[in-house]
């Protein structure tokens, strides 16, 4: 099965890549601006696009078995003139796009919870996704994902698991990178996942 992650070598997408490479059936291709990097998981084919200009990269996603969109986000960039609409929304239609008239799966790691310009932005793509690509899109929910190689997230991951009991918490739904990262690779395998609904 062919996979292939765009934002691949970000925090989500390399941990989702370790998880995955595990499993030999897999074909793994990592799709991002920068390419290849120094710690870049081995036996997966990295390459480095510009999703705004097209190339070879788009017959690459409408082969694919699925395409894992991890590109965006938290905050705007002023200084690196980044904001919602060209880091988050723009990258995903054009991915939704291309794979349009294709078979190729398609998932989105959305949010469970953010600041609300943050979470408008992934309801746009989860609303386009779902418009042009119909069942063919999934999307997952996760809360703040944290993982021990990423201290700034760590602590608090490991705090917010703690109290989300509390009323009006639960919407926070800390993840650890590794589970999230299992999780998908279920619903790659045709299973499903707590992570494909909101938790409010």
């Amino acid at each position: 099965m062919k996979v292939v992650i765009v934002g691949g070598t970000g925090f989500v997408g390399q941990g989702l890549l370790q998880v995955l490479v595990k499993d030999k059936s897999l074909e793994l291709y990592s799709l991002s601006r920068g390419g290849k990097r120094f710690r870049s998981v081995a036996d997966v084919t990295y390459q480095q696009v510009d999703l705004q200009r097209t190339g070879a990269w788009q017959v690459l996603l409408k082969e694919a078995d699925w395409v894992i969109d991890c590109v965006g986000i938290l905050w705007p960039d002023r200084k690196r003139q980044l904001n919602y609409q060209n880091a988050s929304i723009k990258p995903a239609k054009q991915i939704i796009t291309t794979i349009k008239t294709s078979e190729t799966k398609f998932l989105f790691i959305s949010a469970n919870a953010g600041p609300p310009a943050y979470l408008k932005a992934k309801r746009t793509v989860e609303k386009y996704a779902r418009q042009v690509l119909g069942k063919r899109a999934y999307v997952v929910y996760p809360g703040l994902i944290y993982d021990r190689t990423k201290k700034s997230t760590y602590y608090l991951g490991k705090i917010l698991h703690v109290i989300t009991f509390l009323p009006g918490l639960k919407k926070y739904r800390p993840v650890e990178r590794k589970i999230l990262a299992q999780a998908i690779e279920k619903i790659l395998q045709g299973e499903t996942s707590e992570f494909e609904m909101l938790r409010k």
